[in-house]
């Protein structure tokens, strides 16, 4: 085991979700007097890559912390990013700096379709992607997808049925999906690109865990120039480097006129200039090479971690979704206990995982956890579902 990924983060007073005991307490019934496991924040345990952190202090070291501006050396970082990572050319002029891939959605739902239209998305989702649509008053069209020989795959003749009898102008596409970590095939790319240019269908794909990928098989919509003219790209630094408190993501719009529409949304919203911190740790997470060896020493960690998980359970009534990018088990258990259950159980042993219900349109029964910690933590969660399962 390499040891940087031997040792969790001390998190307890930093105000962040995954670890600050003050925002647990008020938000879950879990004790403080013993140690608190929140398997339930997409985010790793592991300290940010060194070299991220001194260019932010160095950042820091100027002591003023003004207006920014979008500098052309953050968007080369991502253009340089897309070339070698992606073997996807991509032109400085076609990248957005956004506040967040969340609320990315929230402007492309709001860019694109009109309060009642019904916008397509996969089920079961990553929540925020039916929170976008409702909290916008736009209706949703599930498209659920077929749990088979612990993966999921697409029913395409229902996809584009419900295209056609909804008038859909949008949809919400993740890949790798979430929850699951599915990386979609070339075959399954192909017949939603052919499905969304036979309708006319505005493709937004959300690829924020696709720099996670630990099976090399990962195929962003990007190297499909067909589609171009129809796609919306997100991406972000934040899921393989810890920095999702920086709230920066960008867009990749190919179509100048779909990047015209988009810009006068943000500008609506008064959605400008990026956080401080962001476009520091955007050049040093692209471009620097130590980094870079850090996240390829990550990924063997995540899949390793995933294995050891799959072996320590192999004898539990688990179904265990066969994921291929990122560091989020997504688990159905088969025993006789109910999801509220199973929920207070965990709680009373400080165990917080996400539960089916904090998924659109997931089946009772599943739950998510967090992988991307150290071998340690893993270990300790395994026993307490034993002896929640099995006493």
């Amino acid at each position: 085991m390499d040891k940087k990924f031997e040792t969790a983060v001390n998190r307890e007073n930093s105000l962040e979700r995954k670890s600050d005991k003050k925002y647990l307490s008020n938000n879950y019934p879990v004790s403080l007097d013993k140690k608190i496991i929140n398997s339930s924040i997409a985010d790793l345990n592991f300290e940010t890559p060194y070299e991220i952190c001194e260019a932010i202090k160095k950042r820091a070291n100027i002591r003023s912390f003004s207006y920014t501006y979008i500098s052309d050396d953050s968007l080369s970082a991502i253009q340089s990013w897309y070339k070698n990572e992606h073997k996807s050319d991509i032109n400085l002029t076609e990248i957005k700096l956004v506040h967040g891939t969340v609320n990315a959605m929230y402007q492309i739902v709001q860019s694109f379709t009109n309060v009642g239209d019904s916008i397509l998305i996969q089920t079961p989702i990553y929540e925020p992607f039916a929170r976008c649509i409702l909290h916008n008053d736009r209706k949703i069209v599930e498209n659920k997808l077929i749990f088979e020989n612990n993966t999921y795959k697409i029913d395409f003749k229902k996809l584009e049925a419900s295209i056609k009898e909804n008038n859909i102008k949008l949809f919400l596409f993740c890949n790798p999906h979430n929850p699951g970590g599915k990386n979609w095939n070339n075959e399954d790319l192909k017949e939603i690109i052919d499905i969304c240019l036979r309708n006319n269908v505005i493709l937004f794909s959300d690829e924020v865990h696709s720099d996670l990928d630990y099976s090399n098989n990962f195929t962003t919509l990007l190297k499909y120039k067909e589609i171009h003219k129809l796609l919306i790209i997100a991406n972000s630094p934040n899921k393989p480097f810890n920095l999702g408190g920086l709230k920066g993501s960008y867009l990749v719009i190919k179509n100048p006129n779909l990047k015209k529409i988009i810009d006068q949304n943000y500008e609506k919203n008064s959605l400008t200039s990026p956080n401080v911190f962001l476009q520091p740790a955007i050049i040093e997470a692209y471009t620097n090479p130590n980094v870079k060896k850090w996240l390829d020493d990550l990924k063997d960690i995540m899949k390793s971690n995933f294995e050891f998980f799959k072996s320590e359970t192999s004898e539990m009534k688990f179904e265990i979704f066969e994921s291929e990018s990122s560091y989020l088990p997504w688990i159905k258990f088969n025993y006789e206990i109910t999801d509220e259950e199973f929920k207070q159980a965990c709680f009373k042993e400080n165990l917080i995982f996400n539960f089916y219900d904090n998924f659109y349109g997931a089946e009772r029964k599943w739950f998510r956890l967090n992988t991307g910690c150290p071998r340690e933590e893993i270990e300790l969660t395994i026993k307490i579902l034993k002896n929640i399962f099995e006493k």
